[in-house]
Order: C-alpha cells, then sequence, then structure tokens
C-alpha cells in the first residue's frame, strides 16, 4: 500500500476513533462524577443531558480537532496547533471531561509520527493545557480538588507514555534505514573505486607502452624500418589488450552474463607483461615465479596488478633505467618486489593516484604495501596474504 494511502487511513481511522471516544465519554462522565461524590456506581445509562454539550458551537470545536488530526499527515504543526485549539474550545464549552484524552493522545502520536520527538517535544506540553481545558470546570471538583490535578496528570502521563514508545520504535526503524542506506551508498563508493583502480591499471600500463613504444618506432623510422614496423605491431596489440581488459572490467561491474572476454590476470601472466615491457627497449630483470598452487586467484591479481603499475611508474618516471622484479613465497604469504634506479633529477613529491591504488588494493586483501626511495633506488614491497579474507 502506497505511504500515503496508509498516513490518510490511519488519520481517517484515527478521526473515527476520535469521534467514537467522545461519543463514549460521557458515560465515562457520568460514572466519574460517582465516585467523586462516594455516591454508589449508578447501573442506568447517562440521562439525555449529558449530551447537551455535543450541540451547536461544541460540535464545531470536534470539528477542528477531527480537521488537526486529518491535517496531521501534511502540515504536522499546524495540524496540531488546530486540534489543540479545538480541543481547548471544547473544554471552555463544557464538553466532558473524559472526552479530552483520546484526541491528545491522537494529535500527540501523529505529530511525532511526523516529525519526529525531538521536533514535536517543545509543543506536547500544549496538550496539557488541553487537558486542563477539559477538566477546569468538571463538577464536583474545583480548581484546588487534588483529584482534578491528579486526573490530569494521569491522562498526560498516558498521553506521553504511548508517545515515547512510538518514538522509540520510530527511531529505531529510522536508525535501521539510515544503516542499510549507509551500507548501500558505502559498497557503491568501494565499488566506484574499484572500478577506477581496474581501469586506471589497464590505460595507464597501455598509454605508456604505447608512448614507449611510438617513441621507439619515431627513432628507428628512417634507419630500421624493420623495428620501426614491430613497434607498431606492438602499439597495436597493446591497445587491443587493453581494450579487452577494459570490456571484461566494465562487463564485471555491469554483471554480464556473456561471461569474461580476457582471462584474469594472475601471476603466470607476469612474464608475458614483463616481455612486453622489454620489447619497449627497457631491461627488466625478473626473478623465477614461485608455485602459485594455493595462492587465491584475488592475490594473483592484486600481484599482477602491483607488478604492471610499478613497471609502469618505473617508464614513466625513470624512462630508460632498467627494472627487476621478483616475487616470493614467505610462510604467511606472497612478496612483490619491483625496483628500479631514481632518476638523476629525482624530486619526491606526493602520492599519485598509481600508488594509492595499490596500497587499497593491497589493504582490501589484508596485506601492506611500501613504495618509496631506497638509497638510489626506487622500492616497491607488497605483502599479501595467501589465506584471502572471506
Amino acid at each position: 500500500m502506497d505511504r500515503r494511502v496508509r498516513t490518510v487511513a490511519g488519520a481517517v481511522g484515527s478521526a473515527v476513533a476520535l469521534a467514537f471516544a467522545w461519543r463514549v465519554a460521557p458515560f465515562a462522565q457520568h460514572y466519574g462524577e460517582s465516585s467523586w461524590r462516594t455516591d454508589p456506581m449508578p447501573m442506568e445509562p447517562p440521562p439525555p443531558e449529558a449530551y447537551a454539550a455535543f450541540t451547536g458551537p461544541a460540535i464545531a470545536t470536534i470539528a477542528a480537532v477531527v480537521a488537526g488530526i486529518l491535517l496531521l499527515h501534511r502540515r504536522p504543526l499546524p495540524g496540531f496547533l488546530l486540534g489543540v485549539a479545538g480541543l481547548v474550545a471544547y473544554g471552555a464549552l463544557g464538553g466532558p471531561s473524559f472526552g479530552g484524552f483520546v484526541p491528545a493522545l491522537v494529535l500527540s502520536l501523529g505529530l511525532v509520527r511526523a516529525r519526529g520527538l525531538n521536533r514535536a517535544a517543545p509543543w506536547l506540553p500544549l496538550l496539557l493545557v488541553a487537558l486542563w481545558a477539559t477538566w477546569w470546570d468538571a463538577p464536583g471538583l474545583g480548581l484546588t480538588d487534588w483529584r482534578m490535578w491528579s486526573s490530569i496528570g494521569t491522562q498526560f502521563a498516558w498521553v506521553l507514555i504511548p508517545t515515547l514508545l512510538v518514538a522509540l520504535a520510530i527511531g529505531r526503524r529510522q536508525t535501521r534505514a539510515r544503516e542499510q542506506a549507509e551500507a548501500v551508498e558505502r559498497a557503491a563508493s568501494e565499488e566506484r573505486l574499484r572500478l577506477a583502480r581496474e581501469i586506471h591499471d589497464v590505460v595507464g600500463h597501455s598509454l605508456s607502452m604505447i608512448s614507449l613504444q611510438s617513441g621507439v618506432a619515431l627513432r628507428v623510422l628512417d634507419a630500421d624500418p624493420g623495428q620501426a614496423r614491430t613497434s607498431l605491431e606492438a602499439i597495436r596489440t597493446s591497445s587491443k589488450d587493453a581494450l579487452a581488459e577494459l570490456r571484461h572490467t566494465l562487463g564485471a561491474f555491469r554483471g554480464d552474463d556473456a561471461g569474461p572476454l580476457a582471462p584474469t590476470p594472475s601471476l603466470a601472466a607476469v612474464p608475458a607483461l614483463v616481455a612486453e615491457v622489454r620489447a619497449g627497449g627497457v631491461r627488466v630483470d625478473l626473478a623465477p615465479l614461485p608455485d602459485a598452487a594455493g595462492i587465491g586467484a584475488a592475490t594473483q591479481a592484486a600481484a599482477y596488478r602491483v607488478v604492471q603499475e610499478a613497471l609502469t611508474n618505473a617508464i614513466r618516471h625513470a624512462p630508460g633505467a632498467p627494472a627487476s622484479v621478483a616475487a616470493e613465497r614467505t610462510p604467511r604469504g606472497l612478496d612483490i618486489i619491483v625496483t628500479n634506479p631514481l632518476p638523476a633529477q629525482a624530486h619526491p613529491g606526493p602520492e599519485g593516484g598509481g600508488l594509492r591504488g595499490m596500497r587499497e588494493r593491497v589493504g582490501a586483501l589484508g596485506g601492506t604495501l611500501v613504495a618509496g626511495p631506497e638509497g638510489d633506488h626506487f622500492l616497491v614491497r607488497a605483502h599479501l596474504p595467501t589465506r584471502e579474507r572471506p
């Protein structure tokens, strides 16, 4: 059912209950007066004059309270104030003293439901004034009679207790809804970061290789056309591989059912990555890779991306300098070490997006990453646990 329909239905139901309670109020008044006077409990119904208050202007006050209740779901505060004003007028015109309790309860619940307890609390004491207005001329009681004030206090307490319980339930529901919304937003943010890292790694490396190979082709275009052709073919291969990886990455994030369009990078793909960099004229020493048995797919993919990003940074910041790549299995996991000589004019600067992405990727698996100058070399060392987080 639509939320607005539920609200309107609740308001109409409250108005019906209110009218019924007001119709029952003369009975309560009739029997209550006998208890105040210590008379025997009357067995006969209230006399017709007990309903005399429900004629003429008093009906207008009832209509004002009903209108206020119906207005609560659209304009909570004006509806509440209209209902309180109707209650005060109802009491001033001699309405039964017991008739104010149910309307006050409905007004209190409606205001708290619409505005929340914190915003509704400053207005709730007005209900105490409204209840007093329905009791101030109760037969058999005076303004100084403790029974009148006890009755007002009891009714006000019975208004506040359900109101507080409803406010507590609403608060818990809102807290759960807020936590769920935050969890959804956090998951979406993490997904966006993951997508950004994947695209950065794929595009950044491919563009670096294209730049490297195009530079080689330009240098040897006239002197060695064969080498220039080889470089152009490498550019074409890098472009095709990058497009395939991008399609695979975007398809995975969209949840496409067509299946992966490119294999997930693994430790076994590192030699091909190194060969691609070597084809661009960069000397890369690759130590023998350890056995990948028992290493999870996510850990192997992260290891590949660390090597890829570290070599991309080496090409970008230390062009022409050699690099070395090593992977070592330890009792606690897998270590990836990539080093390259620092350029002569190296100036330390803020950490770039590539290093941040590597750190986030490794950290997501429970690993650690150290990246920075060490002596006359730039060192990237990543530790990846072989047992992945659940």
